[in-house]
């Protein structure tokens, strides 16, 4: 009878033991497993970042408080001339704009090798785009400060605030240029003196 009884407790302690051991087989993820989750959870941070970096710059081109700097000008022909940000950029403020270019080396009208306008915004228009993945794209006419021609420009902005932008000027020429949105406070801009 003892044999017996010690039996029985040797299986009931054996059942109790099967399924916890079974469960934390069942738990474990393999390597592959674990990859796959680890990378889901990057694409979701990656995701939130992305649409919290886009709610930032569509709030920011909205306020008409922003700085544009150009890394990048492209000639009328497709050339692509590598450039200085603190010399050549876009900036609104409220309903004035600047706009200037200029080659480091160069002496040009504006003092930095180029060109300064400055003037003031008209039909500025923003487009949110059709979904997150789409850029968002400002346009608007420029009325320059002193009379004139008003210039036409176009901007599109990706979620990180990396944006493409082309003024159409008076004479049909377009000016192209790619850069990054700041706000006023983080952007370091040098202006030029401005050309009527």
């Amino acid at each position: 009878m003892k044999k017996f009884i010690y039996f029985l407790g040797l299986l009931f302690v054996m059942t109790l033991a099967l399924p916890t051991t079974g469960v934390a087989q069942v738990n474990q993820l393999t390597k592959k497993e674990q990859r796959k989750l680890e990378k889901q959870k990057k694409q979701k941070l990656r995701q939130k970042r992305n649409l919290a970096s886009r709610e930032f710059y569509s709030k920011l081109i909205q306020s008409k408080q922003w700085v544009f700097q150009a890394t990048g000008l492209y000639g009328p022909y497709g050339q692509y001339y590598s450039v200085s940000p603190t010399i050549n950029f876009v900036a609104v403020h409220n309903n004035k704009i600047i706009v200037q270019f200029g080659f480091e080396g160069v002496i040009g009208w504006n003092g930095v090798g180029g060109v300064t306008a400055e003037g003031f915004l008209s039909d500025f228009k923003f487009n949110p785009g059709k979904n997150k993945n789409q850029a968002m794209t400002v346009s608007a006419h420029i009325q320059p400060k002193y009379g004139g021609g008003s210039p036409y420009f176009t901007m599109y902005i990706n979620n990180d605030g990396s944006a493409q932008i082309s003024v159409t000027l008076i004479n049909g020429g377009v000016l192209q240029m790619n850069g990054q949105i700041y706000t006023p406070a983080q952007s370091s801009v040098y202006k030029g003196t401005t050309f009527p």
